[in-house]
């Protein structure tokens, strides 16, 4: 497979883009030699600069739910450009889209809409502490909530600079992050319900909220213990402290009305992006009446929260197209995402107990990854710093690329279905891995048991 054009690609970029990249998990950190270049997308597939055709099973990070350039959102973002871009005042779509959402994610009463799930976090966590009164935050190790200071923390160090469990070292996600900035920020390990409920009732006085992905979607994929967001929900509302569900990933991607509906779980918050727009730059935030009210001017003094984007009406078309498609024949396409997807992760557990390969395949339907560790399960950031090989799934990625599989070679992240993926895509998929898979047992570089 010859990529020659994405190698001059890239020594072009060099000149001009820090790292020749606008986001660093597209660089050559991870995509060795250099990263790949895209022509376009169409459905499952990727074509890039020098013609080869790709299944994708990246999806853009996320935020392709219905694959690359699906007719009827691009057909309704072109009706709307005839309207204009953005007209900087309300308009009747962002009325429908936030109706929308209102009927289909629990606790949704109101809704406001940003422009990335950075943002939706970012004003989520300036609305906590606004109603509560209370300065600080919790989050765990390993979960990502968007590029801002409070929350940049323990994304994923080196487990031999965490310090204890019940007591970790704060670790900046690199310079330019003052410690006066995470001063009311506390970090703790997921999925330990003890540590969680020591700390939450002896900060519960000035803590204003316990931030979580339902998920963690950050190093992989790491499901809650069972209880584990019962206990959680528990334990935040006997101690008076708010629960965020960050759904950035999750968010119309588990269930209609993501993981508080997958795991009948009631946030007070909830942020949404990734899926909401289906490849188009939306996020929101939304939460009971209650608590989302401290936004509106006559009731005193709001927690302020404005953007000129907010609410870009070819966004909020493509969001409406989205959401239609997703609820349509009661649902219809969430059967398929988790059908393809389950049976992705059923192929691939198969095809590993097969070779004897020390690796795990940890998924909910359409978002899973794969692990090459020795640990049955992996449950927090710690275990997946710790016991995962992440050289070996780095070359895995490597060896799918050359067989026209685009996955991230980050071990961190995952792999996602589309309803644009098929029965097809899985065999074909399927057939990669088991190739890449029996490539690098041949070179000695995969560890089997």
């Amino acid at each position: 497979m010859s990529t020659v054009n994405s190698k001059h690609l890239f020594e072009r970029a060099c000149k001009v883009l820090p790292e020749g990249v606008s986001s660093p998990v597209r660089g050559p950190r991870y995509f060795k030699p250099y990263p790949i270049y895209m022509r376009k997308g169409q459905g499952s597939k990727l074509f890039d600069v020098d013609e080869n055709e790709y299944v994708d099973f990246n999806m853009a990070l996320g935020p392709l739910i219905h694959g690359h350039a699906p007719p009827t959102v691009i057909e309704a973002v072109k009706n709307a450009m005839d309207q204009g871009t953005m007209l900087g005042i309300n308009q009747e779509i962002e009325v429908e889209v936030a109706e929308k959402i209102e009927q289909m994610v629990p606790n949704a009463d109101l809704i406001r809409f940003t422009n990335s799930g950075t943002e939706a976090t970012m004003h989520a966590i300036r609305l906590a502490r606004g109603y509560s009164g209370k300065k600080k935050i919790l989050k765990f190790e390993g979960h990502f909530h968007g590029n801002h200071d409070y929350v940049l923390v323990n994304i994923q160090p080196p487990a031999s600079v965490l310090g204890s469990r019940r007591s970790p070292v704060k670790i900046p996600q690199g310079p330019g992050i003052p410690d006066e900035t995470l001063s009311n920020t506390l970090v703790i390990p997921w999925n330990d319900t003890e540590i969680l409920e020591e700390t939450v009732k002896r900060h519960k006085d000035d803590l204003a909220l316990v931030i979580t992905e339902p998920v963690m979607g950050n190093c992989g994929l790491i499901a809650p213990k069972p209880e584990y967001l019962k206990t959680m929900r528990e334990i935040t509302t006997e101690n008076n402290v708010l629960l965020l569900f960050d759904e950035v990933i999750t968010g119309f991607r588990l269930a209609p009305g993501g993981a508080q509906e997958y795991f009948k779980i009631d946030a007070d918050l909830v942020t949404m992006a990734k899926a909401l727009g289906a490849g188009f730059p939306i996020g929101a935030f939304a939460g009971k009446r209650e608590i989302m009210n401290a936004l509106v001017a006559e009731k005193g003094n709001p927690v302020h929260h404005s953007g000129t984007y907010n609410a870009n009406a070819l966004c909020l078309h493509a969001a409406r197209a989205s959401l239609k498609a997703l609820t349509a024949r009661n649902g219809e396409a969430y059967n398929q995402l988790h059908t393809i997807g389950n049976r992705m992760i059923t192929g691939i557990r198969k095809i590993f107990k097969e070779n004897k390969v020390e690796g795990i395949v940890q998924g909910i339907g359409p978002m899973f990854q794969v692990y090459f560790t020795k640990l049955k399960s992996i449950n927090d950031s710690r275990e997946s710093v710790t016991s995962v090989d992440q050289a070996t799934y780095s070359r895995f990625g490597r060896e799918l690329l050359q067989r026209g599989v685009f996955i991230s070679p980050i071990a961190s992240e995952n792999w996602f279905i589309s309803t644009a993926h098929s029965n097809a895509d899985v065999d074909f998929g399927l057939k990669a891995v088991n190739a890449s898979v029996k490539a690098l047992e041949k070179t000695g570089a995969l560890p089997t048991k």
